[in-house]
């Protein structure tokens, strides 16, 4: 490899010409912002999920941020009130914890299994019986999860609400369902690098009509255009223009027609992407284990009975027997082309911006979290297949580095 070239990114463009013309034909249209084609690609998504309520966002982050919105609202019959906790892993990204502080509720940092990079069944039951926690975060990190058959069994057993922060797994399955879509809410990215993109953009998943309409009313502006109950709502309100009419708070988070015209392209070869995804996976982890330079220099993510992930990555930790330097690792990986980053942020604990507000660490040390911090790496999945010649460079290139 030559140095300075980036030949092995973190990220593959899954665009092409199709989606070019779509937006193009979109920007011709003249109807640029939220209208028909949002409607359509929400539509389509509810059908690949199997589920009938989908509401699109301009981003997986503002997803979150409107189910923790929808949550507190005093207009939802069961609302969380301020100070009420919620379980979140310790591995996760800011702006899966972010919404929790916005609403004035309280996050409580749960501890994660190194064997999954998910949240620790363990640490949560643990968390379970030493704070009074009304809702659980469940970040299913990098594509894989959790034990997803026993973290129901807690939330029921404790009548917990349970969101499903799925930006970087869209396309894994718990049994027959998709991740997403067990939980009250799901979240998912859009965002350039991940399973599909808009450019920019998310949705939500809700169960009820109620929720939906919720979240709608809060993505725009607190009005009430979107209300599947719109007319007998306005009627109460003979005096105001029912085209501005604001029955509640509100943000201006709504998508374009441009990314619903990318998404509509996009989940057409969803399927064949998550396919290139999960084959990569294999086939470079496959690569590692029958080269002739492996020592079990790496320890690949282990996947839990009943979960089929769809990687958005391809992640490992060091073996900390081999005292290897992750930073200088990744340093000398990058001058022979190799992009890498830390597993979604590391430990958020350590994160200086958590000292500034109300985040309970009161459930550490994290140490699961603490070595995927000091000991976890991830390089590209990618949404296309990767060649043989390819995964094999890169194979040799990791594992001579980590001889030397």
């Amino acid at each position: 490899m030559r140095e300075g070239k980036i030949l092995f990114p973190l990220v593959d463009s899954s665009y092409d010409n199709k989606e070019i013309l779509s937006a193009i034909s979109t920007l011709l249209s003249g109807q640029l912002t939220m209208g028909r084609q949002v409607k359509e690609f929400e539509k389509e998504f509810s059908n690949y999920l199997n589920v009938s309520h989908s509401i699109m966002t301009n981003s997986g982050s503002s997803a979150n941020l409107l189910v923790f919105s929808a949550l507190t609202n005093p207009m939802r019959k069961k609302h969380l009130k301020a100070g009420a906790k919620v379980a979140i892993p310790s591995i996760c990204w800011p702006t899966s914890l972010w919404p929790i502080v916005q609403t004035g509720l309280i996050p409580v940092l749960v501890d994660v299994d190194t064997d999954t990079l998910n949240m620790s069944i363990d640490s949560l039951r643990l968390t379970l019986e030493k704070h009074d926690i009304e809702a659980i975060m469940m970040v299913h990190v990098l594509g894989n999860s959790t034990d997803v058959g026993e973290l129901l069994k807690l939330v029921r057993k404790h009548d917990i609400i349970l969101i499903e922060d799925t930006c970087e797994s869209l396309g894994a399955k718990y049994k027959n369902d998709y991740l997403g879509t067990i939980g009250d809410f799901g979240t998912f990215s859009f965002y350039f690098s991940h399973h599909m993109t808009t450019i920019e953009g998310g949705m939500i998943i809700a169960k009820s009509q109620q929720d939906t309409d919720l979240l709608k009313c809060l993505r725009a502006h607190g009005w009430t255009r979107e209300l599947s109950n719109r007319y007998e709502v306005e009627s109460r309100y003979h005096y105001i223009d029912p085209r501005f009419l604001f029955v509640n708070t509100g943000y201006n988070l709504r998508p374009m027609e441009i990314q619903a015209s990318f998404g509509l392209e996009q989940i057409k070869r969803l399927e064949e992407m998550n396919k290139s995804r999960r084959d990569n996976f294999h086939n470079l982890q496959n690569a590692f284990l029958a080269h002739a330079l492996w020592n079990n220099q790496l320890f690949f993510p282990k996947t839990l009975k009943d979960i089929t992930p769809c990687w958005f990555g391809f992640p490992f930790l060091l073996n900390p027997d081999l005292n290897i330097d992750r930073k200088a690792l990744t340093t000398r990986l990058l001058t022979l082309g190799i992009d890498t980053r830390p597993i979604v942020s590391g430990n958020i604990a350590l994160q200086p911006a958590v000292r500034l507000f109300n985040v309970d660490l009161s459930m550490g040390p994290f140490t699961g979290a603490q070595s995927v911090h000091e000991r976890g790496i991830f390089i590209g999945c990618h949404s296309k297949p990767l060649g043989q010649e390819l995964i094999n460079l890169l194979v040799f290139n990791v594992l001579e580095l980590l001889k030397s």
